[in-house]
């Protein structure tokens, strides 16, 4: 009985965090396509050994991931190097006819038929040209280690006749003394499938022995280096405290000085700002007999809140709106939350503004009702006191009318 033995494998890999793995005999037949999560190489060594035996590792990519060169080398298999990186629509033509269930394992796969097409011509010459009896899998394997198809059927022929030479001297000496020809032929089919079950788990100890060894070896070189680092930080704790300590009051010196120098800025920005509002100030008494009013430029929060920081809206102030034409009821709530008892327009507002001011008891009057008198100064304006109490006494009698109305009409 032949022994069982692993196949002989191309095997595509797609390192990192979700790993993806394909395997194709050396005819081109899927053995195993799969992908996981997490997965480390030792992970992927064992999945890798029970499916079969790799002789190419590929990838998708180039230059060849370290993983990949790393199970290589574990496996003294090739690796199948790439002038370029594989693209999308390569590896969906390379993959076609393939089952796979993400772009993982697509990838994996692309990289291992992508592997096993450089040597499909070859292999269909050792097809032809190995004679009966002799392993053709056997043959691909070694023609793709670099021996010529002559000289690995040459070898084979060679090692089977010594092999059938070494089995009949063996049945010969257990013939004698044997009286059941029938019981003997079943001892050696038996011993023969003993035999090949040892050598496939020979070849399994040798794989994990080879990776053992290479895991041994980085254990070593990560002893050494956390080994080294742990000197490198004692030195650096030891000789550099002083230096240490320094840079650390240096640092916090430059942070105290930088927030001195924003503070100091700030401060000049306020200064000048104040001297502007001062100078402003001292020129309001030249028109006389005006009253002075608050200039806002924009009918916007952000507007309402630069006068409210610079000059303050209280109770009882008037304001001016270059432009009522950008605000609506929300705006008009905010300023008329502030206490101001009149606005004047310069462009037309929103009829929602004027109905929120209204519902407020606020009156909104437009500049051709009362026209300004002088805007000479950046942040205020003036009009005539008598003209704009005589406009609000008549918008004040004009809702008291206009509530009269409402009462009678209810009624």
């Amino acid at each position: 009985m032949a022994h069982v033995r692993r196949k002989y494998a191309f095997v595509g890999i797609d390192p990192g965090t979700t790993i993806g793995v394909a395997m194709l005999d050396l005819d081109g037949n899927p053995i195993d396509v799969f992908s996981s999560k997490n997965y480390s190489v030792a992970d992927t060594i064992r999945l890798i050994i029970s499916q079969g035996k790799p002789i190419v590792v590929a990838s998708d990519v180039t230059p060849t991931p370290a993983m990949v060169k790393k199970i290589s080398t574990i496996f003294a298999s090739s690796v199948h190097e790439l002038k370029e990186s594989l693209s999308i629509e390569e590896k969906l033509a390379l993959t076609k006819g393939y089952e796979y269930k993400n772009v993982h394992e697509r990838d994996a796969l692309a990289a291992c038929v992508n592997a096993f097409r450089r040597y499909k011509n070859k292999f269909a010459h050792v097809q032809k040209r190995t004679p009966p009896g002799v392993d053709v899998e056997e043959v691909k394997a070694r023609v793709i280690k670099g021996v010529s198809i002559s000289a690995a059927i040459s070898h084979l022929i060679s090692e089977s006749a010594k092999e059938d030479e070494k089995e009949g001297a063996e049945e010969e000496r257990g013939e004698k003394g044997i009286e059941d020809e029938g019981r003997n032929q079943k001892a050696n089919k038996e011993l023969l499938r003993i035999r090949g079950v040892i050598k496939v788990k020979n070849e399994q100890i040798g794989v994990m022995k080879e990776f053992m060894m290479t895991l041994k070896v980085e254990l070593e070189e990560k002893e050494l280096e956390i080994e080294h680092l742990h000197t490198k930080l004692e030195f650096i704790k030891s000789s550099s405290r002083k230096e240490l300590e320094e840079a650390e009051w240096i640092r916090k010196r430059d942070s105290e000085i930088k927030r001195l120098r924003k503070e100091l800025r700030d401060k000049g920005k306020e200064n000048t700002e104040l001297k502007g509002i001062i100078d402003e100030l001292k020129g309001l008494s030249e028109l006389k007999g005006g009253r002075r009013i608050k200039v806002i430029r924009a009918f916007n929060r952000d507007a309402i809140f630069e006068v409210d920081r610079k000059y303050g809206l209280k109770n009882g102030d008037i304001v001016f709106l270059e432009d009522g034409s950008g605000g609506g009821a929300g705006t008009a709530e905010l300023l008329a939350n502030k206490g101001v008892t009149a606005v004047i327009y310069g462009k037309e507002m929103s009829h929602f503004a004027t109905q929120k001011f209204l519902s407020f008891g606020i009156p909104t009057f437009s500049t051709e009702e009362i026209p300004l008198l002088s805007k000479a100064w950046t942040d205020f304006a003036f009009v005539d006191p008598r003209l704009l109490n005589e406009r609000m006494e008549e918008w004040r009698r004009e809702r008291k009318r206009e509530k009269v109305e409402r009462i009678v009409f209810v009624k």
